[in-house]
């Protein structure tokens, strides 16, 4: 569990801890499935796969209209403005991916 605050960008040890647990599962198991969820799935949940989608290299536009398209009105304007300014540090790029990722 990382609870954050609800409506809120997560604290940059939830961003850390989540990043690094993606990092380390899908090299154990590439391809994979990893759940992430919320209260409503509306803000936290989404910013989460937001953030993996933009350190995987997809940019902040792309991530927020691919997952608006899976969970129409994912993200208030707080947490757009904070993805719009995070800046990743590629920590989920590997060299030997294969581009596949899927958002359900």
């Amino acid at each position: 569990d990382w609870p954050f605050d609800d409506g809120a960008p997560p604290p940059n040890q939830i961003v850390d801890d989540w990043l690094n647990l993606l990092r380390s599962k899908f090299r154990e198991e590439p391809g994979c499935c990893v759940a992430v969820h919320c209260v409503a799935g509306l803000g936290r949940a989404p910013v989460l796969v937001a953030l993996a989608l933009i350190e995987c290299g997809m940019k902040y536009e792309d991530a927020v209209q691919y997952i608006r398209q899976k969970r129409r009105g994912a993200f208030n304007s707080k947490q757009l403005l904070y993805l719009e300014k995070y800046r990743p540090k590629m920590r989920l790029r590997f060299k030997d991916a294969n581009g596949h990722c899927c958002v359900q």
